[in-house]
Parts: structure tokens; sequence; C-alpha cells
């Protein structure tokens, strides 16, 4: 409403003809002064149409009655009301009045203004924007993020220079370490003067003038705070809502398992590095003790008792097991080790040479194998080559005496989601949806308890002694070692008694070609 003229008019028809027309309540009232001329009271002069709805009494019914008597609201404003008439100087606050005809509190803007000897009180309903107010406090209130409404200021060319809390809930209250009334009706450049210079002040001004909403990271180590906060921005009428949380910890957390992860890198790459080297350099002895022990077989044979012969055998034998050890430990290293690009290859092919290769132990153990169709893939040929040798050479070696052997590798397609991996191990959820290849080598050997199964993927880890079955222990180890390379997985299935299947998960090409 706009202010009333300090003196009143000599026509009170006309001013009240002019007060209907305003959109809100005005009530006007002169001062009951006491004897010596201290305001006592005020009582009604005029009231418009709006005024008598407030009340609920007619403007005739209002007239001459005191203000405390139509308004009880007014009697804890009789001290401001005072200092109005003194002073001239404008009060603004907010009132709750009962409404008998809609039985409902509703919610008023009252400004208190000199008038004459005396003051006008007009009343804007804000019920619909205290209600919308209420409702947007509860729902900040219960977020467990950090929420801040923000009004925009600008200049008289409409471009804006700052923001001005409207709203903040408890949360942000807390995150930020700040009481309520130190935020509302403050800029945001006053209560943090570095968003200009770290540029958030314009990503704000962006959402704000553009409507496009953000979300990011930011580390704000200035105006008292010092932490890594998830930033949300939204356009709010002509504002923003501020939605933050504080990730500080979460950071930390990451970095130290960044560090970790790197710290693990480093020292695998470093064991790596010694297996290799360590087993490459042993070669060389190993050979000459090897050959020593040849040459005395070959000429000093006659001249050796039985006891030394004995001795000789047993060098050589363990010096061949040693060989066979280093030969699958630089192996394994190199799996590690070797980062070639990967190309298409033929499973099919790839089976082919390894059971050409295994001819012998096939003849010997009266083998039946039968190969499905097997698919192309991307990958590293010597690597899947070893995968297929270990397997199908474990199918071979762990079969009952005087029984043949049966051994078949299927394949079929499934999703990541459909994937059994070992236990303790997880398909990871960008491969849930992907597409793999199956390839399973089922045999009719010894089996094995699954109690063991993570124990047979472990490097040098054995279920039955040299004696029994050759081997050193490293086998299924490449076979996982070269799985993982493909981005692949692995899993076994056995009973004791029952045969065993190996089933190994390898990606499906975008774009297969059939074999």
């Amino acid at each position: 409403m706009k202010s009333l003229p300090m003196k009143p008019t000599e026509n009170p028809a006309l001013l009240r003809a002019a007060l209907n027309h305003s959109g809100g309540g005005v009530m006007l009232f002169e001062c009951l002064r006491t004897a010596t001329g201290h305001i006592q009271d005020f009582r009604l002069i005029v009231a418009n149409q709006f005024a008598e709805s407030i009340v609920g009494m007619s403007e005739a019914d209002m007239l001459n009655r005191l203000a405390s008597e139509l308004l009880p609201q007014l009697t804890a404003l009789q001290e401001q009301a005072v200092e109005v008439v003194d002073t001239g100087k404008t009060v603004e606050t907010e009132l709750s009045v009962w409404s008998s005809a809609q039985s409902t509190n509703r919610w008023f803007r009252a400004s208190l203004q000199k008038y004459g000897d005396g003051l006008a009180l007009s009343l804007v309903d804000i019920t619909s924007i205290r209600q919308e107010t209420s409702l947007i406090e509860d729902v900040l209130n219960g977020s467990i993020n950090g929420m801040i409404a923000y009004d925009a200021l600008r200049d008289n060319n409409g471009n804006l220079y700052d923001l001005r809390v409207r709203l903040a809930n408890e949360a942000a209250v807390r995150i930020l370490g700040r009481s309520l009334p130190s935020l509302l009706n403050q800029t945001l450049r006053t209560l943090f003067p570095s968003v200009t210079t770290t540029g958030l002040f314009d990503r704000y001004k962006h959402t704000v003038d553009t409507g496009e909403s953000q979300r990011f990271e930011f580390h704000y180590t200035h105006d008292g705070l010092n932490g890594w906060f998830d930033i949300s921005i939204c356009k709010l009428g002509d504002g923003m809502l501020l939605t933050f949380m504080d990730i500080t910890s979460t950071k930390h957390y990451e970095q130290n398992l960044q560090n970790l992860i790197a710290t693990l890198k480093q020292s695998n790459q470093n064991l790596e590095r010694f297996a290799y080297v360590a087993s490459h350099d042993l070669q060389e002895p190993l050979r000459k003790i090897q050959s020593f022990g040849d040459i005395l077989l070959s000429q000093s044979e006659d001249s050796l008792g039985p006891s030394s012969l004995n001795l000789i055998n047993r060098m050589q034998l363990a010096a061949q097991r040693m060989n066979t050890l280093i030969h699958d430990l630089l192996a394994f290293s190199r799996l590690s080790a070797e980062h070639q690009s990967f190309k298409r290859i033929s499973l099919q092919q790839i089976v082919s040479d390894v059971l050409n290769d295994l001819e012998v132990a096939i003849h010997d153990k009266k083998a039946i194998i039968d190969v499905d169709s097997l698919p192309i893939i991307e990958g590293d040929r010597g690597q899947l080559y070893q995968l297929f040798q270990n397997l199908l050479s474990n199918s071979l070696k762990f079969i009952f005496p005087n029984t043949i052997a049966r051994i078949r590798i299927d394949c079929k397609q499934l999703t990541g989601a459909d994937i059994i991996p070992l236990p303790g191990q997880t398909v990871s959820g960008t491969d849930l949806n992907h597409l793999f290849y199956a390839i399973g080598v089922i045999d009719n050997g010894i089996g094995f308890d699954e109690k063991y199964l993570n124990q047979i993927f472990t490097v040098f880890q054995r279920l039955h002694t040299r004696s029994e079955y050759q081997g050193t222990g490293i086998g299924l180890s490449i076979v996982q070692k070269v799985a993982e390379n493909h981005k692949g997985y692995i899993s076994a299935h056995s009973k004791p008694g029952h045969g065993a299947t190996f089933t190994v998960y390898l990606p499906v090409l975008e774009k297969q070609v059939s074999l």
C-alpha cells in the first residue's frame, strides 16, 4: 500500500472510497492521550471493507473501539505504535489473526505508519506465502543435506550481482557451523566473500540466468570452511536452491584407498619383477647341475656304487622338478609383467593346437575329447594357449587309474549377471549386462571337495602330494590370471569321485564374427 499522507484528509467519505480499492485491509486510528499528553491507546476512526472481513465486524460496529479490542494482537505492538507516532518511522511485522469465517488462522504483513495524530495500520494477507514457506521449511529440515534458498539481487540493468538467503535448513546450519539468524537475509558475498575468486559465484549465476541445473564436487578452503562438498544447484523462482553435502571424510577415505592401491600395485610389481629375475637367474646354475649329473652318470657309472648312483638320480629328479617349477613361475610372472595388445583369436584353433601338443598324454590315457564350436574373441594367443593347456593337462592328470578319460569342452552365451564367480569374488557392476562366453572343461576325473575351491587357485597350493600327482601348484593360478587379463572370470564345480567342471567366462566381441 502506498504511504498515506501525514495529515488526515478533510473528506472521510472520499478517503473511505479510496481505501476500499486497496488490495489489503486498512484501519486508521487516532491517539487517546492522557492529561499530560502521553498516548494511552488508539481509537478507530476509519476502516475499509477488507479490514471488516479481517476483524469480522462492520465499520459502523468498529468505529470508536480501541485497537486492542479489535485486534488483541496489537497489544504487543503498543510501544512500537507509540514510537511510530512520536518519530514518524514505519514499523513492519507479521500478525496471526483467527478467522471465524474460515475457522483458521490467517497471516498478515502488518505495516504501521504515522497518520496525523494517530497511525494507519495496513494488513496484507500472506497466508498462502506462509503456508508455502512452512511447507518448504518442513521439506528442507527433513533432508540430511544442507539446503539454502537464495533470492537474486539485481542492479538497475537487471544484472545479477549477489544472492540473498531466504531460507536455510537445520543441516545447512550444522554443516556451515553458523546460526540460522546469522544466515537469513544475509547476502552470499557477505557470508562467503571468496565465492567470487573461487569461481563458485559464476556457477551460481549461470544457473540463475539460464535455468540449467548443475552438480559438482568442490574443495572449499575459505571463509572458515575447509572441506570437500558435493554441490547441486537448481533454479528457484528468481533465485536458486543450493543443496550440498560434506563429503570430506569420503574424500579422505578415497585418497587413502588410492594411496593403498598404488602401494599394493608397486609392491606387486616389485614381487613380479623379483620372481622373474630370480627364476631367470636360477636357470643357468640349474642347467649346470643337470649337466654335471649327466656327465657323472655317463662317465663314472661303472665306478660308482649303487648308493652313489641313487644319490645322483635323486639329484637329477630334484633338478628336473626345480626346472619345471622355474618354468611355471616364469610363465606366471610374464602374465603380470607383459601387456600385449589383444587381437582376434580363434579359440577353436588354440584348443586344436593344445590337443596336438598333448597327443602323447591323450594316447597314453586313451582319452576321448569332445569339443563344441568355439568362438572368436579378442585376446593374447600365448596366454590363452596356457589357459587351455593347463586345464586340459589337469583333466588328463587327475583321472582314476585304468579309466578312460572323457573330457568335453562346451560353450554358451550368458550375461554377466548369470556368472557364478569364485567364493569371495563378485562380478563388476559394469559387466552385469554385458555378454560373456561360458567355456566349460568337464572331465570324469577324481574331482575335489569344493571347500578347497579358493585353495586350488592359489600359487603353490596342492591338494595331493607329489608322489601321487606330479605338478608345481601353479597351473590353475595361471588359468585364473589369464582369465583376469582378458577381463573375464573363472569358477569350478566338483564333488570327490565325480569329476570336475572348470568354467572360464570371456567377454563377447561387440560385433561377433561367427567361426
